[in-house]
């Protein structure tokens, strides 16, 4: 409403000035408090107003931008409040501070900190390396356990005396020559012909990775798997043949190594088919199918295994396209039966569980919730009685083919929790709600491993007994890895601060409980382990940092007086001789022995109660003779390759003078490998950073676990 005064001039009504005064003199936005941010930044300024100051504005419905309301517009030159005009709120982002580590040879990390509503900075929240983002599940997050070893060690890597770093660059050099001579080329035409008639390794993939991930009718796929590899007549169906040489690919992963090349063959066959420009092919269930059973044929023999969270995105999409994540959303009538609907819902838990996993595994949030589906749980059914739509689920505990699934899928809900509360950014990350996710998880968990137990005992349970056994201990070994991740963000901070003594407990009980369950059996599951999955070999890695960084700890405490778990010291020895048993069977990277080698002669130096000098003195020494015994096995393996057909691949280095240079392409790659690497072991080229580097950086520690050979 305008005004008029005596001498005829329009005068607007003067409304309260809600910012103070200096923000008013400096033309700034003013948060209204007492003091407010500017002068509080400012530090010289006095904070006052000329009226009382207004509490800041409360959300309100979103308007529309052609009719911005009057009280939006302040006439003392005061400026125009987007955010009270229109109700966008975002979730804060919290004070952020990133320090960027180099572990030399270990490479380049920014690890993110961050202090989340008031709760004290407790550890990394988030790595970044090169292009690639880690949440805090990821297993590269314990590296910032190990930082004060690399800090002492780094200088002596780097010098010229010592040859780790020369050893370590050769090594690599010889894993490249390697894997370039047993992988196929890409791309490359596939191969469409018919697995052969392996029935043990469809038996090892019914009674282990089927058990757990419900994908295929086993009758009707062990009927048609049969017939197919004994048809006289040229096979058709390669929907089907993609199938079968998948799941023959999984099974050959619980099989000795003769078979792994063909598995490698068989998976890339599959990748190459399925990654078709054929979008319509791809919304039915037999593509669903095929898809999950890459996805577990990449993670079981090791084809870029760290990029599945990547694909189970597409994936998870794909299935919600075709409506699997609504109940009853079928699409025809003829298709409204038992046996349909649930075998969608056995594919959507599927989906779920591999979502999940996933994203532990890559530290990246799950990207669905609970509210994002109504599809229920598989029936408590047999794959017989699927045929019969009368069919009556049997109750709970009792155990059918689908029990261990649904089991598992009773622990998703607090899993998924779990996984959101490490990766997503706007997570609170208070200890709190931590204490609080482990008390939910424990509740879960203890109902899971009652029905483990009575799996494990029962007599009618359709597994051998070695399977049954190699499946309780992969269910294991999934439950605690999240209630490992869980605590280790807590881990290095209950070294010295008590509030957080009880995540200690529970992070090296985790991890001993682990390494015993696992890597110490002698089942068809340690097998797999020392053999396949890259998920395994970082779990162990992982392993060893937490021991390892408990046990120096303890051995530096003067209050214990340098006694340690002797039961721990035994594990970290456990390791050297797991990790070169990989090395041994076809394992190409050398990183894990190395780094257990280097850690457990550390600690036994500490124990001994060594000087510091002495006790680099002795890591480094063991370090050297790990990296240059690893290195004549690889040596061995590769003239043993020497009169094999050569390869596609050639490995590209940088030689001294910048140039490049391609070794190992053609019968003479051992030659020209030993004269390229002739300056190694005390040359002078190493000081200065002249001496040779692989030509895709030296990254050795965070790709641990990607040099299978197969």
């Amino acid at each position: 409403m305008k005004h008029t005064d005596q001498g005829g001039a329009v005068r607007r009504r003067r409304r309260p000035a809600v910012s103070c005064i200096t923000c008013r003199k400096r033309k700034i936005r003013c948060d209204r408090k007492a003091p407010c941010g500017n002068c509080l930044k400012s530090k010289g300024s006095s904070c006052s107003y000329r009226d009382p100051p207004l509490s800041p504005p409360k959300a309100t419905t979103p308007r529309s931008a052609t009719s911005l309301p009057n009280d939006c517009v302040d006439d003392e030159n005061d400026e125009l409040d987007v955010a009270s005009c229109f109700s966008i709120t975002t979730p804060p982002t919290p004070p952020s501070l990133v320090n960027t580590t180099n572990l030399g040879i270990a490479g380049t990390f920014h690890i993110h900190h961050e202090s989340r509503q008031g709760q004290p900075n407790v550890g990394a929240f988030s790595i970044a390396h090169k292009t690639r983002y880690f949440g805090q599940s990821h297993w590269v997050n314990s590296i910032t356990l190990v930082r004060d070893l690399f800090a002492i060690l780094e200088p002596h890597f780097r010098n010229n005396s010592s040859p780790i770093v020369g050893c370590m660059l050769e090594c690599k050099g010889l894993a490249k020559t390697l894997k370039s001579r047993v992988l196929p080329c890409w791309p490359y035409e596939p191969l469409f012909d018919v697995p052969p008639d392996h029935d043990d390794l469809l038996r090892n993939y019914i009674s282990t990775s089927e058990s757990i991930f419900r994908v295929m009718h086993i009758p009707s796929f062990t009927r048609d798997f049969h017939a197919l590899c004994t048809s006289p007549t040229p096979p058709t169906n390669v929907a089907f043949i993609v199938q079968a040489k998948l799941v023959c690919a999984i099974g050959a992963t619980h099989t000795d190594t003769v078979l792994r090349q063909e598995a490698t063959q068989w998976v890339q066959d599959a990748q190459t088919w399925l990654s078709k420009p054929d979008c319509k092919h791809q919304l039915s269930l037999q593509h669903l199918q095929s898809h999950i059973l890459l996805l577990l044929a990449r993670k079981a023999v090791g084809v870029a295994e760290d990029m599945i969270w990547i694909s189970v995105g597409s994936l998870l999409r794909t299935a919600m396209y075709m409506g699997l994540h609504r109940d009853g959303v079928i699409g025809t009538s003829s298709n409204k039966n038992l046996f349909t609907s649930e075998m969608r819902r056995r594919i959507w838990n599927t989906i779920l569980e591999l979502s999940v996993q996933s994203s532990l595994n890559a530290g990246g949030p799950p990207l669905i919730s609970l509210q994002d589906f109504d599809t229920k749980p598989p029936s408590n059914l047999n794959d017989e009685d699927l045929h019969s739509d009368q069919a009556i689920p049997k109750a709970d505990g009792v155990f059918t083919s689908t029990a261990i699934s649904l089991a598992l899928r009773k622990t998703l809900p607090v899993r998924l929790a779990i996984v959101k509360f490490l990766n997503d950014w706007s997570s609170p990350g208070d200890y709190l709600t931590a204490l609080k996710l482990d008390s939910d998880f424990r509740a879960a968990y203890t109902l899971l491993a009652k029905f483990l137990s009575h799996v494990s005992q029962s007599s009618n349970a359709p597994l051998t007994n070695v399977n049954r056994q190699a499946v309780v201990n992969h269910i294991n070994l999934l439950l605690r890895r999240h209630l490992l991740a869980l605590h280790l963000p807590f881990f290095l901070p209950s070294l010295s601060r008590p509030e957080f003594a009880f995540s200690r407990v529970v992070v090296v009980d985790t991890a001993h409980r682990i390494w015993r369950g696992v890597f110490s059996t002698t089942d068809i599951c340690a097998s797999n382990v020392a053999r396949s999955s890259a998920c395994f070999r970082t779990v162990s890695m992982q392993v060893i940092i937490v021991l390892s960084t408990h046990l120096r700890a303890q051995a530096a405490d003067p209050i214990s007086g340098g006694m340690v778990r002797e039961d721990l010291v035994a594990i970290l020895e456990e390791a050297k001789q797991w990790t070169w048993r990989c090395i041994e069977g076809r394992e190409t990277n050398v990183k894990g022995y190395l780094f257990a080698c280097l850690v457990k002669a550390n600690v036994d130096a500490m124990r001994e109660g060594l000087t510091e000098p002495e006790v680099v003195k002795r890591s480094l020494e063991a370090a050297e003779e790990a990296i240059r015994k690893a290195r004549e096995v690889l040596k061995e393996r590769l003239r043993a390759l020497t009169n094999m057909e050569p390869s596609c691949g050639a490995v590209t280095v940088l030689g001294n003078q910048g140039e490049t240079v391609d070794i190992c392409d053609g019968n003479n790659e051992w030659e020209q490998l030993q004269q390229t690497f002739d300056f190694f072991g005390g040359s002078d080229d190493l000081q200065g950073g002249r001496g040779m580097m692989l030509a895709d950086g030296d990254n050795w520690f965070l790709d641990f676990g990607n040099g299978l050979l197969v």
